[in-house]
């Protein structure tokens, strides 16, 4: 009687954990020099990247303009990343010289991360 107890409290709490450990995902952290420059630029990344497929979290600092993000790896990567915050009319570290973007800040054009 004994281990027929034992046998119905461990069986679900190994199925249990077994389900937690497979429903956990591989997450990344890209961290990514980005070219906004002011507040507005700050919140339209953060609010718009956060929105791609897989993305857990998404921080730009103002001071050091760099994007951290930490996504699915299952789900996206850093180019398509890179390639989110472009086409938000924004330049990285990744984006090629004479790269044209369609710049998503009106009194700063040129946008060109510092170096």
């Amino acid at each position: 009687m004994k281990r027929t107890a034992i046998k119905l409290i461990i069986l679900p709490l190994l199925l249990l954990f077994c389900t937690s450990i497979m429903a956990q995902t591989a997450t990344k952290e890209a961290k990514i020099k980005t070219g906004f420059h002011c507040p507005n630029g700050k919140a339209n990344i953060e609010t718009e990247i956060v929105k791609e497929p897989g993305v857990k979290t998404v921080v730009a600092d103002l001071d050091t303009k760099i994007v951290t993000i930490v996504y699915d790896v299952d789900k996206t990567n850093q180019d398509k990343l890179v390639a989110a915050i472009e086409k938000l009319g924004y330049r990285t570290e990744y984006t090629p010289a004479g790269t044209t973007i369609k710049s998503a800040c009106t009194h700063n054009p040129e946008q060109a991360p510092k170096e």
